[in-house]
């Protein structure tokens, strides 16, 4: 059958769009090069002349039979970790560190580094098969003054990304990080170990959240374990744990919150804080606000990301979206977020309602942040233990003082009441919950909200005890 399908209108619309995204921001970290500019070789005796190269052919759906799972993964890594790691061994432990090497990584990155290691850890995908994760592990430069261990700070990157090259383990020691606002050279300056986990795995699988949640908890076991060359012990084996990530980071945090008791339940009494910001809970609740406005690149990502979890998902896509789905494996999160330029719902690349067909809602209602729902495969028992700091930008909060800034925007995004359902669930669950408004949108919110945020990170890292929950 061949590949040489005529073009659908939209199909090519969102194909060069999603090229002109591409080639705003660069194209995609870690992506190989899909054409070679050289001039054509002679033809040998015999040979056949195939015919004129087809320009658009990186843009052509292939047929249904070749749209396998594997058609959108993302491309080799040029880490051996991911490109040729060792077998998996279904008996190893979650947690279980199967490799170790040192770290360098630059001061502009992170200032203030004192020791860096990487380590492959065992953890579980979300269908509970066995898969292996890395995790950066930094001791900062700073002494820490006690009389307590040196506390420990899950990091959880806004990774957003569909690409391997992407990921902290490889941005960190060879790319610029462009980390704004700086959470993580706060962080390194105020002395706490750091763990910084590529909670979304081998298969990049950005907002499954169920897989990035066990991942920072695999991340964490790994890190309280782990002991460097010639050091007498572990570093953190006796620190408090606290955890922080904003949006995609924010998943990733609420979800480990909520998974701890059950997945990880030797963490209760030493994971005492996890600080969730601006977090996607729900994100069938996101398509009157991102679906097909400048925030649908970030929400088109999320849900190939999801389906790389959730393969059921792929037969659903149209023409369209088989091309865009296998041009946007690569992509970090600058292009899925300029991809916002090209604000396609996501009915542009299936042929059924996303909002309604069944196999998405039962995909997203998996991933349901909150309320733990047995119907769809949650255990009652899902509940956060430590305590938890939810922070949203909010409108009740003006952005500064003046006329008309009485009151703030407010995430037009992933709206606040988003954010109040999630503290309101899991507070009549038992969990202890903060809500912590702050100003501006989305964006800006991340900004605003750094001292609010880190400063209740500091307090849990110190035993300063909780009084402000719902509990």
């Amino acid at each position: 059958m061949s590949s040489r399908r005529p073009l659908r209108p939209g199909t090519v619309a969102l194909a060069v769009a999603c090229a002109l995204a591409c080639a705003v921001v660069g194209t995609p970290a870690g992506a190989e090069p899909r054409t070679v500019d050289h001039p054509p070789a002679a033809l040998s005796p015999g040979s056949v002349d195939p015919g004129p190269v087809d320009p658009v052919a990186a843009f052509r759906p292939v047929p249904p039979d070749q749209r396998t799972p594997e058609r959108y993964l993302p491309s080799p890594s040029p880490d051996p970790w991911y490109s040729s790691p060792p077998a998996v061994d279904p008996d190893t432990a979650p947690g279980t560190i199967l490799a170790t090497r040192p770290v360098s990584i630059p001061p502009h990155n992170v200032r203030n580094f004192g020791r860096g290691w990487q380590v492959l850890v065992q953890s579980s995908d979300s269908h509970d098969r066995p898969h292996q994760i890395v995790s950066t592990i930094i001791e900062p430069a700073t002494p820490w003054p006690g009389p307590d261990p040196r506390p420990l700070v899950s990091f959880n990157v806004t990774i957003d990304s569909l690409g391997l090259t992407c990921m902290p383990s490889h941005v960190l020691p060879h790319k610029f990080n462009m980390e704004l606002p700086p959470f993580l050279q706060i962080l390194a300056d105020r002395g706490y170990g750091l763990v910084l986990t590529d909670f979304q795995g081998p298969k990049a699988a950005y907002a499954a959240g169920r897989a990035n949640g066990r991942a920072v908890l695999d991340g964490i076991r790994a890190a309280r374990a782990f002991t460097p060359a010639g050091d007498p012990g572990p570093l953190f084996s006796g620190s408090r744990v606290v955890q922080v990530g904003y949006s995609g980071g924010g998943i990733a945090t609420g979800w480990a919150a909520q998974l701890q008791p059950v997945y990880a339940p030797e963490l209760t009494g030493v994971l005492v804080g996890s600080s969730v910001g601006g977090v996607p809970a729900d994100y069938a609740d996101l398509f009157d606000t991102m679906d097909g406005t400048l925030a649908s690149g970030l929400y088109r990502a999320a849900v190939l990301g999801l389906a790389r979890e959730y393969p059921q998902l792929y037969p659903l896509l149209n023409d369209t979206g088989d091309v865009v789905a296998h041009q946007l494996r690569d992509a970090c999160a600058s292009t899925n977020t300029v991809g916002g330029l090209a604000p396609f719902p996501l009915s542009a690349l299936t042929d059924v309602d996303p909002r309604t067909d069944p196999t998405v809602i039962e995909v997203m209602a998996r991933n349901r942040l909150g309320r733990a729902d047995p119907a769809h495969g949650a255990d009652p028992r899902e509940v956060p233990t430590g305590p938890v700091q939810v922070w949203h930008a909010d409108a009740t909060v003006p952005m500064g003082p003046g006329p008309g800034s009485s009151q703030g925007p407010g995430d037009t995004f992933v709206p606040e009441w988003t954010a109040h359902r999630l503290v309101d669930e899991w507070c009549a669950a038992g969990a202890d919950v903060e809500y912590t408004p702050v100003a501006g949108e989305h964006v800006t919110g991340a900004y605003t909200a750094v001292g609010p945020a880190l400063d209740w990170v500091d307090a849990r890292a110190r035993g300063v005890p909780f009084t402000t929950g719902c509990r």
